[in-house]
C-alpha cells in the first residue's frame, strides 16, 4: 500500500531527528520511497514555540493502518519523544499517516482515534507545501480536490510559508530560493587544470588562508579536493588523497565552523572528510567509481552532490555523441538521484550538477548554461550547482589559454547560471564572482 506520511520535529537536532525517522520507517513499517525537501515552517495552533522542521514522504507498507499508528508511535518514543502535557506543543519528532492509499478510515485504537485522510490536511501548510513535492496531483479522496488545489486554496491566508532548506548539520541550514550560493575551491593537486593547487600540497596552511581569505570575500562554502579530474588525469591512491585534503579541512575547522565540502569519488575519503569536519559531499561520479560512496553518504546524512559525466577522466572525452543533450544529461541524473534514493539518501539531501565540460564540448556546454532553467524545473525539488569555472571552452571562446584568464568569461556563466535558478555555483575567483552572483540575484531573484 502507497502511504503517504508527515515528519516534523521542532527539538533538538531536527534534522536528525527526521533522518532516524526514515531509517526507522524503512526497517520496520516497510520502503520509504521518496521524500520531499525540508521545509522550516512556523508553529501553528500553540505559537509560542520553536520553529519545526518538517517533511513528507511516501512509504509501501503491508501494514494495516492500526499497525502503522502503533508503528509511528513506537518510532516517536525510540528517537526520543517523551509527552509534553501540551497538544500541538514542542516535541522531538512526529510522525503522522495522513493518506493511506485512497482509503476513508477511522478506528478507535489503542493509542487515541485513528482519522485516513488525516482531518487537517487542508489548513496544514506545513503539510500541503511538502506534499507538492512528491504528491501534487494526489486527490484527496473525502475533499475531492488535488494536493496542488488544497494548497493553492490555502496559500492566500498563509502569513508565513513554509521555506524550503539544505541541511548542513547541527541545525545549520542554508535558504533555497532566496539567493544563490557561492562554492570557494580549493585544490590540494599537483595537476589541476586551473594550475592552482601545487602550492597547497608543500603548505597546507596556504590553502587554510585562502579559504579565510574566501570567506572574508563573501564564498558560502569551501569545496577541497585532492584528486584531479581534469582529462587525461591519473588516479591518486587513497592514501594520497587523505595526505591532501585532511590537514587543510583540520586547517580551517579549527579556525571557523564555515561549511565546506569534500570533492572526492571515493566512500573512505568522503567519510574521513566528514568526520574531520566537512558538511557535504562532492562527487563527479555520483557514485559511478565507488560502489560504497552512496550506501557511506546515506549513513553520514550529509547533502549529496551528484554530478552528471560519461566514462572517466581519462575517457570522457570521447564520450560526447549526445542526441538531445539538456534531455540525456536530465534523464541520467534523474536516475542517478533515483538510485541514490532507493540506497537511502532522502531527496532532501540531493545536490545535481550537470557536469559542465565533462564528456561534453562547448557547443554541448553551451546548450546547457542556455537552459539551466529547464535542469532546475525537471530535476525539482533538487538544487542545482553549477561549475563552469575557468573551463578550456571559455579560453576556446574568449581566445584565452590560460585558465587564470577566464575570470570574465566564467562571470558570464554564473550570471547564466542565477538567470537559470540555479542554487550553487562553483568558482575559482571567488571575490569577483560573489560580485556577479549579487548583481544576478538582483536582477532575476529580487
Amino acid at each position: 500500500m502507497r502511504v503517504l506520511v508527515a515528519i516534523g520535529s521542532n527539538l533538538g537536532d531536527r534534522a536528525s531527528h527526521l533522518h532516524s525517522a526514515v531509517d526507522e520507517l524503512n526497517r520496520r513499517a516497510g520502503k520509504v520511497c521518496q521524500t520531499s525537501s525540508l521545509y522550516t515552517t512556523k508553529p501553528q495552533y500553540v505559537t509560542d514555540q520553536p520553529q519545526f522542521l518538517n517533511a513528507v514522504l511516501e512509504l509501501e507498507t503491508k501494514l494495516s493502518p492500526n499497525e502503522l499508528l502503533l508503528c509511528f508511535k513506537d518510532i516517536e518514543v525510540d528517537v526520543g519523544r517523551t509527552p509534553s502535557g501540551i497538544r500541538y506543543g514542542p516535541r522531538i519528532l512526529d510522525v503522522d499517516i495522513l493518506f493511506y492509499g485512497t482509503e476513508i478510515y477511522q478506528a478507535q485504537t489503542s493509542v487515541g482515534p485513528l482519522h485516513i485522510p488525516h482531518l487537517l490536511i487542508h489548513e496544514r501548510d506545513f503539510v500541503l507545501r511538502p506534499l507538492l513535492d512528491i504528491a501534487p496531483d494526489f486527490i484527496h479522496p473525502k475533499l475531492n480536490k488535488t494536493i496542488r488545489q488544497l494548497y493553492s486554496e490555502l496559500k492566500s491566508n498563509i502569513k508565513t510559508p513554509p521555506v524550503p532548506v539544505l541541511n548542513l548539520g547541527a541545525n545549520k541550514h542554508w535558504v533555497l530560493g532566496k539567493k544563490t550560493y557561492v562554492m570557494g575551491i580549493i585544490n590540494a593537486t599537483p595537476d589541476s587544470f586551473s594550475a592552482d593547487g601545487k602550492e597547497h600540497l608543500l603548505n597546507p596552511n596556504v590553502a587554510v588562508v585562502q579559504a579565510l581569505d574566501m570567506i572574508a570575500a563573501g564564498v558560502d562554502i569551501i569545496d577541497i579536493g585532492g584528486e584531479s579530474s581534469r582529462p587525461g588525469a591519473d588516479p591518486v591512491s587513497l592514501q594520497d588523497e587523505l595526505a591532501r585534503v585532511l590537514p587543510i579541512i583540520k586547517g580551517i575547522r579549527a579556525k571557523s565552523s564555515f561549511p565546506i565540502s569534500i570533492d572526492t569519488t571515493k566512500s573512505l575519503v568522503a567519510k574521513a572528510a566528514i568526520e574531520a569536519g566537512a558538511n557535504i559531499v562532492n562527487d563527479i561520479s555520483a557514485g559511478k567509481f565507488d560502489p560504497s560512496m552512496i550506501k557511506t553518504v546515506a549513513a553520514l546524512r550529509v547533502p549529496y552532490i551528484m554530478m552528471h559525466m560519461r566514462g572517466t577522466p581519462a575517457t570522457m572525452t570521447t564520450l560526447k555523441n549526445y542526441s538531445n543533450v539538456v534531455d540525456e544529461v536530465i534523464n541520467e541524473l534523474i536516475l542517478a538521484k533515483a538510485d541514490a534514493m532507493a540506497q537511502g539518501i532522502p531527496t532532501w539531501n540531493i545536490i545535481v550538477d550537470p557536469g559542465i565540460g565533462f564528456a561534453k564540448d562547448k557547443d554541448l556546454n553551451l546548450l546547457l548554461l542556455r537552459q539551466v532553467n529547464t535542469l532546475t524545473q525537471r530535476c525539482a525539488p533538487c538544487p542545482v550547482l553549477i561549475g563552469a569555472s575557468r573551463k578550456k571552452f571559455l579560453g576556446t571562446i574568449c581566445n584565452k589559454s590560460n585558465p587564470k584568464d577566464r575570470t570574465f568569461g566564467t562571470a558570464a556563466t554564473c550570471s547564466a547560471a542565477v538567470c537559470g535558478g540555479a542554487t550553487i555555483v562553483r568558482v575559482h575567483d571567488v571575490a569577483e564572482m560573489v560580485d556577479v552572483v549579487k548583481v544576478s540575484d538582483a536582477i532575476w531573484r529580487d
